[in-house]
């Protein structure tokens, strides 16, 4: 039973990258197309059909529980704990009504194809730079105030390891909200490291639990006091979560 349920779950991250390579290879070009024209609606709309034809078609579906609204007319600063690739997915699914653009890797710009279309559609910072990575609240505060988006930062700068729940925070986000004067949408998502972690025959489909925990506001705050503040409203929310396999790498 072990070994069919190994085979199993290897077949279906296969599926899950097939997946990926299909969508990235029809709806990813035609977002990189859409990217030539002004239409950010219309461009949004197929960023999101990539998300929601992963996600969905890789077997997963999500509980929101929400304890803060989002209001449609403004733009926000979105953060959560990272532990998998479906966390990029899971946020285009999560907002229909608030466009996001990420802010990433400048190294992910090397992958043929996906490179092209990633570099369309995220604010790139190279970390080794300080020029880049002081150029990134600029760019930050275009999309926001421009050209109507909301930014996407996933504060522990990567991935942390299999056994660390919550890596330590990064400044970026929260020296953005401050420079942007953008409030901060927090987000906690369960499970993931089970579900879909960075280990080939491990993981499941099923239902993410996601939980929108809480908005900060910058005034008056520095980014120490918003950069505490968001790390002790995730980890309190995900500590008690368990890690299947905890020392698989």
């Amino acid at each position: 039973m072990k070994y069919l349920k190994t085979v199993a779950t290897i077949l279906w991250r296969i599926w899950f990258y097939i997946l990926a390579a299909l969508c990235t290879l029809t709806i990813g070009v035609v977002i990189y197309l859409m990217t030539y024209q002004k239409n950010n609606k219309l461009t949004y709309f197929f960023m999101r059909m990539w998300g929601w034809v992963l996600f969905y078609g890789s077997g997963f579906t999500y509980s929101l529980l929400s304890e803060v609204n989002l209001d449609p007319k403004e733009n926000y600063i979105f953060i959560a704990n990272h532990t998998s690739l479906i966390d990029v997915v899971l946020m285009y699914v999560l907002h229909p009504h608030h466009p996001i653009i990420f802010v990433g890797k400048k190294e992910l710009e090397k992958y043929p194809v996906f490179g092209r279309i990633y570099k369309k559609v995220s604010i790139l910072v190279d970390r080794s730079s300080r020029q880049s990575k002081q150029a990134v609240f600029s760019a930050v505060k275009k999309e926001l105030t421009q050209q109507n988006k909301n930014v996407v930062i996933f504060p522990e700068g990567g991935v942390p390891k299999r056994k660390i729940k919550l890596e330590k925070f990064k400044d970026g986000a929260f020296i953005a909200s401050i420079y942007c004067n953008s409030p901060i949408v927090v987000y906690a998502f369960h499970d993931l490291k089970n579900m879909f972690p960075f280990v080939f025959n491990l993981g499941y489909p099923g239902k993410v639990k996601v939980e929108r925990v809480k908005i900060l506001y910058p005034n008056g705050e520095t980014k120490e006091s918003l950069k505490e503040k968001a790390y002790h409203l995730i980890y309190e929310r995900i500590k008690d979560d368990k890690i299947d396999f905890i020392n698989v790498k």
